[in-house]
């Protein structure tokens, strides 16, 4: 039988398939806004691989089709599959691992790869704990080395790890990792993959129309019936200069921005459009800033098929930004002759020095770092009042926790959330808060604090807060420094206790409660 088969998939949340776990703050029905919208990597890599005529490439979403589904498929399929492909986050980790192993059991030859933020961030201790994954690929710039690959894996070809940028893989003197390289964001999407082996389509189109869509149409009067993720570039203007936010774990590869011109960018706006979406989330982080020159491009040169459509036939663009980029009048306003109508802006924290804690402000190298968070807080405030004056909502999302955290610096947090939630709630701006306890990822400064006492100790220091005693931080650094597994709310838990000494887990998570509960009481949606 010819093995042709190349299974890509997103594992469901570990949460889900695994009990017992805690669950306070990372309850699972809390947390579904993603079973909305297609997986635009594994979207990605299926479609490079599909001009191959030799292969046979699934695209497989494990967030909405059932586990159970899916290990049947592999087993009933195990002597056709050349390879099933995982993406790794945090969350997903263990379920992930759970299908390695029976990929393995079902058919040994079957050749198992992982990649995604997870796995690239720990590429060691996942190696090291996993021998049901026979490699990896690390970082995001690996579409057409990831295509090349499977190429050979097809055709029978001796594998030289040298010769794929970004491969994982295992030698006499442990796990290597070949150099990765720089790529071209990739545009070449095959939307009919989405429903080849399995109907995720339907299963999107009617979470979406649960939540969404109603919102939309009660907030601006829009019809939208399907949403889907656009890629017109990756990266972030914090990656220019190494000084990413505390708690980010994105790996951002060689360039800190990566993006399409504008005529490609209209191209991956209209191939969406022309696929039967309507609801277009921009991936690009900080698109105001770090995307200012791609954008003035695009507006400066409209297609003929956009120009032609009403404001209200146009689809309905949403995407993601910082409070000092909307706060800006005039990107702002490029924003929406864009189309933008929605921004997502992580405001955050409500404190300066919380801000400054989990590193927001973009000039904290260059100037008084605590003066910068001060100012950013009062572009939160800015970026709210420019938003409604332009039509433009905000998804506004809090973080609760960081380095130092005081019981103190908790309250004056709360009180000043809670004041930009009634300010966006007033005007009619806001249309979801999400707020989340910080959860240390592998990748982000935040883990580098968990695993890495005197890095955490360095980071206090400059910030002139306290945190807890060397043997505490050591002892906890000793239980994750070589995990492959990191359950989300230990590890915030762990992270509480090494770095907010005189607070509490409870403390936070009911500090997360206020939040939501002021939410809904000012008529704001609660972001899942």
């Amino acid at each position: 039988m010819t093995r042709d088969k190349v299974l890509v998939l997103i594992p469901p949340n570990s949460n889900i398939v695994i009990s017992g776990r805690l669950l306070t703050v990372t309850n699972p029905a809390e947390h579904s806004d993603w079973s909305d919208f297609l997986c635009l990597g594994v979207l990605s890599l299926v479609s490079a691989l599909a001009p191959n005529p030799d292969l046979d490439p699934i695209y497989l979403d494990g967030t909405i089709i059932e586990l159970d589904d899916v290990l049947n498929y592999i087993t009933d399929n195990a002597g056709s599959i050349l390879a099933v492909c995982i993406g790794m986050l945090t969350a997903n980790y263990e379920a992930g691992r759970m299908i390695a192993r029976h990929t393995k059991a079902a058919d040994p030859r079957i050749v198992t790869i992982a990649g995604n933020d997870h796995f690239s961030s720990l590429t060691g201790p996942c190696m090291r704990a996993a021998p049901e994954l026979d490699y990896g690929f690390a970082g995001n710039e690996i579409v057409t080395v990831f295509a090349d690959f499977i190429g050979a894996l097809r055709h029978g070809k001796p594998i030289d790890p040298a010769a794929y940028p970004g491969l994982v893989h295992r030698t006499a003197h442990g796990v290597q990792l070949t150099d990765p390289h720089r790529e071209p964001v990739f545009a070449s999407y095959d939307y009919s993959l989405v429903d080849r082996a399995f109907p995720h389509t339907s299963h999107y189109t009617e979470f979406f129309g649960h939540r969404i869509a109603p919102r939309m149409q009660e907030l601006t009067g829009r019809a939208v019936t399907a949403g889907v993720p656009v890629e017109i570039g990756r990266g972030c203007v914090k990656f220019a200069a190494s000084d990413a936010c505390s708690f980010c774990s994105i790996q951002p590869g060689h360039l800190w921005r990566n993006q399409l011109t504008p005529q490609q960018a209209w191209g991956a706006i209209s191939d969406a459009c022309a696929n039967g979406y309507d609801y277009l989330y921009l991936t690009a982080d900080e698109l105001p800033l770090t995307f200012a020159q791609l954008l003035t491009g695009m507006a400066a040169a409209p297609p003929a098929w956009w120009s032609s459509l009403s404001e209200h036939d146009r689809p309905f663009i949403v995407g993601y930004g910082r409070a000092d980029g909307i706060a800006d009048e005039r990107r702002t306003a490029l924003l929406t002759s864009l189309g933008v109508r929605q921004i997502m802006i992580g405001m955050d924290a409500g404190a300066p020095v919380s801000l400054a804690a989990m590193n927001k402000p973009l000039r904290a190298r260059r100037g008084n770092l605590l003066a910068e968070a001060e100012k950013l807080y009062r572009q939160n405030s800015e970026a709210i009042t420019v938003a409604h004056d332009n039509g433009l909502l905000i998804r506004a999302g809090f973080v609760v926790g960081h380095l130092g955290m005081t019981r103190e610096l908790l309250q004056e947090n709360l009180e000043r959330i809670l004041a930009l939630i009634t300010e966006g709630g007033r005007l009619g701006v806001f249309s979801a808060v999400d707020t989340e306890v910080l959860s240390p990822q592998p990748g982000a400064k935040d883990w580098t604090y968990l695993i890495d006492p005197d890095a955490a100790w360095s980071a206090s220091v400059r910030l002139g807060l306290g945190i807890a005693d060397e043997a505490t931080r050591k002892q906890i650094a000793g239980r994750w420094a070589e995990q492959d597994v990191v359950t989300p709310e230990e590890a915030m838990r762990d992270y509480t206790t090494a770095f907010m000494p005189e607070l509490s887990f409870d403390d936070l998570a009911q500090a997360r409660r206020t939040i939501r509960e002021h939410a809904k009481a000012c008529g704001v949606v609660i972001g899942e």
